[in-house]
């Protein structure tokens, strides 16, 4: 149990041993580095005057690595306790605790003790964070991204409070870990990534999950999800010129990663209808369709290059971040790498 005066005497080789006794939260262990509690957070990462350690714990410090959910950031962290103050506008702080002592939010609204395998959404107003010994992941969560996902998702008439915090709770009941249960599974998907290759979790829409999954959450936690069932029921399931117009949407826009949340709000059919409609028509999901015409994009680049052009380059005009990542979704499509279609060009060429 975490006392509220934080006066805990843990430190030295005692607080150490108690912190390696926590399992680390992802397996690949990437960058890891030890800080205090607070540096976590600071050197532009999570913006300014996030978090300000106010512990009376003398030596306290964290374990932690960097993480990419494409252009969400995160980390993954271990660490002693700590008392913490976050404060900034326009985000808000995800917290996914996967093992530790409890954890206790307040301000003068609100008050709620996080346990393991809870998720907690909690607003930078200033409030007060007692930590114990905690292993998690923690996300900064942009607020007109989530907002914008929630109204994608048909909850478009539903004024979401961004000041207002949300307990997930994931331990205890089956129906409790349900609820998490697939913020969890898209954690342990980016763990298996990085376990192959730091740069895999990029560009395959991990972000837009995530902002899905969490979306889900809350509109569940507001009783939601039944109205919105209910509504998206009453879309055609049918070929429509919205789903022509959508398919124009994709080829002009292969300079973008586009997210299913982007083609939800194009075309206003759910999720569930495109992947229905497009196995129907093109045999792939809208994901799969937007990657091949995304590819067909730099394969015509490539193959009409002149002498400036670079494989960079086309990665880049066609939305990829990582040039690795780009490589390996080129050659899986067409089995031949990018550079051996630029060199063949020029060697027409010439």
């Amino acid at each position: 149990m975490v006392k509220d005066t934080m006066s805990l005497e843990t430190t030295g080789k005692d607080s150490v041993e108690r912190l390696n006794d926590l399992p680390f939260p992802l397996r690949c262990l990437i960058s890891v580095r030890w800080v205090q509690p607070d540096e976590a957070f600071k050197s532009g990462f999570f913006g300014k005057r996030v978090h300000q350690n106010q512990s009376a714990l003398q030596r306290s410090c964290a374990e932690v690595a960097d993480i990419e959910i494409d252009q969400v950031k995160a980390i993954a962290i271990r660490t002693m306790p700590a008392v913490i103050r976050e404060e900034g506008d326009h985000y808000s702080t995800l917290l996914m605790m996967f093992d530790g002592d409890l954890c206790r939010y307040c301000d003068e609204l609100y008050s709620e003790d996080v346990k393991p395998g809870d998720i907690h959404l909690n607003p930078r107003n200033g409030c007060r964070s007692v930590i114990g010994y905690f292993s998690g992941i923690i996300c900064e969560i942009d607020h007109q991204t989530l907002r914008r996902t929630m109204s994608a998702m048909r909850g478009d008439g539903f004024e979401w409070n961004s000041g207002k915090s949300y307990l997930i709770q994931g331990h205890g009941s089956r129906d409790a870990l349900d609820k998490t249960g697939h913020l969890w599974s898209l954690i342990s998907l980016v763990d298996q990534l990085l376990a192959e290759c730091p740069y895999l979790s990029s560009g395959l829409g991990l972000d837009d999950q995530l902002y899905r999954r969490l979306a889900l959450s809350i509109l569940r936690a507001e009783g939601l999800v039944d109205k919105i069932d209910q509504r998206w029921r009453g879309t055609a399931q049918k070929w429509s010129s919205q789903l022509d117009e959508l398919i124009d949407f994709i080829r002009a826009n292969t300079h973008r990663n586009l997210s299913i949340t982007d083609l939800e709000e194009q075309s206003c059919y759910s999720a569930r209808h495109l992947q229905n409609l497009f196995r129907e028509r093109f045999d792939c999901t809208p994901m799969q369709y937007v990657r091949r015409q995304r590819l067909n994009s730099a394969m015509e680049q490539l193959q009409t290059a002149d002498w400036n052009t670079t494989v960079i380059q086309a990665a880049r005009d066609c939305g990829y971040v990582h040039l690795s990542t780009f490589s390996y979704d080129f050659k899986r499509e067409f089995g031949v790498t990018p550079s051996a279609v630029l060199k063949a060009t020029r060697l027409q060429q010439t």
